[in-house]
């Protein structure tokens, strides 16, 4: 687990996209398994509301915050990021942070979006990752003897899901960048051992109870779409095991096997077409 194999004494972690969901839990848990955390959040007011919660929950451990708005980020926002950790000896960097961004609704099909919102997805759950992983490895590797790991959070819509088009892609690309970045990490480790090792992970997470989901009212929490406090748990447990991309949640990999692996696409396609296509607001005039 993280909390074995990515942490010494004064170990700290970030996690972006912490205000809610997924990125909360996950920050609650680290706290719990002895991690210091650095919160990412574009919403200061928010961010310092779940500080607080979580310095009162976990009142052993210390926390930072860090804001930057990941659909519309600066250099100077990847800048600031790095110097928040200048100081800390950073184990674990959890790419989180994702979404739909700046849409009014999750899904809707590929005509209606605007430049600016595709725009805004890319930035959000490709760009702002990347960047910022690519910002933070010196100081990841700095973390030696301790492996270091980078953790990203994609989803099961990477093979393509109707009505979410420019989000299925963002996160189809970021599942080969983690597939390519864990090879060349094990390839570095391979041809000099005592080089710092930085674990690589892609978490592909099924439908999640967050708030993003809680907007459709025909979902419902349930075994198909647990809770992120459930989903924190399940992905913790799976990472420093080896592994370079995940689906850490079993119902979500029966639901997968089952779509994916053993139902033929078009009616698979046709299956999530017609789920989506239920929740499809009527388009403004």
């Amino acid at each position: 687990m993280a909390n074995e194999r990515h942490q010494s004494e004064a170990s700290w972690a970030l996690v972006t996209g912490a205000s809610g969901g997924i990125g909360r839990a996950l920050s609650s848990e680290l706290a719990a398994r002895g991690f210091n955390v650095i919160l990412h959040a574009r919403n200061e007011t928010g961010l310092l509301k779940v500080v607080d919660q979580l310095q009162k929950e976990h009142p052993t451990r210390k926390f930072r915050h860090v804001v930057a708005d990941a659909a519309f980020f600066t250099s100077q926002d990847i800048e600031k990021i790095v110097a928040a950790v200048a100081d800390i000896k950073l184990t674990v960097l959890i790419n989180n942070v994702g979404g739909t961004g700046i849409l009014s609704t999750n899904f809707m099909p590929f005509e209606d979006y605007t430049p600016k919102e595709i725009h805004a997805i890319f930035s959000l759950n490709v760009q702002f990752p990347l960047q910022l992983t690519h910002a933070l490895l010196p100081h990841l590797r700095r973390a030696s003897p301790t492996p270091s790991l980078v953790l990203t959070i994609g989803s099961q819509s990477n093979r393509g899901q109707p009505y979410a088009a420019p989000y299925s892609a963002t996160k189809g690309a970021l599942h080969t960048w983690n597939r390519a970045f864990a090879a060349e990490q094990v390839a570095i480790s391979s041809r000099d051992p005592s080089s710092p090792q930085v674990d690589v992970l892609e978490a592909v997470v099924g439908a999640t109870y967050t708030s993003q989901l809680q907007k459709e009212e025909s979902f419902q929490a349930g075994l198909f779409m647990p809770s992120p406090e459930t989903m924190a748990k399940a992905i913790l447990a799976r990472a420093g095991n080896g592994h370079r991309s995940v689906e850490p949640y079993f119902w979500h990999r029966v639901q997968s096997i089952l779509l994916y692996d053993l139902m033929p696409a078009n009616m698979a396609d046709a299956i999530i077409a017609n789920i989506l296509g239920a929740t499809l607001k009527p388009k403004a005039d």
